[in-house]
C-alpha cells in the first residue's frame, strides 16, 4: 500500500479513496486545504495496490451494508401516518 502525507499539516492520506478524491479536488489536501504536489499524488494514486483497492472497496461494502442493516429496523413495522382516530366522533363536540 501506499500513502501520501500533506507537507504542510501532516495529514496522511492512507487510503485510496482519499487519494484518488484529493486527485479529483486539484492536488488539494482533504484536511487542511493546502495545495499539495498534484503530479506527486497522482504518481501515489497509480502506484497503489490494486489487491489494497479491492480490499478497501471489500471493506466498505461491508461497512455499508451493516449500517443499511442496523438502520432497517427504522423502515420495519406498520407506517404511522398521526391520522390515529380522525374517524371518531370528537367527544368536545
Amino acid at each position: 500500500m501506499t500513502s501520501f502525507t500533506c507537507p504542510h499539516c501532516g495529514y496522511e492520506i492512507a487510503i485510496y479513496t482519499e487519494a484518488l478524491e484529493a486527485v479529483v479536488g486539484g492536488g488539494v489536501c482533504l484536511l487542511c486545504g493546502s495545495d499539495l504536489p498534484l503530479e506527486d499524488l497522482e504518481a501515489a494514486v497509480a502506484q497503489w495496490d490494486d489487491e489494497a483497492v479491492v480490499a478497501e472497496g471489500a471493506q466498505r461494502a461491508e461497512d455499508e451494508a451493516d449500517y443499511l442493516s442496523e438502520n432497517e429496523e427504522i423502515f420495519e413495522g406498520t407506517p404511522d401516518f398521526g391520522d390515529e382516530g380522525e374517524d371518531e366522533a370528537d367527544p368536545v363536540l
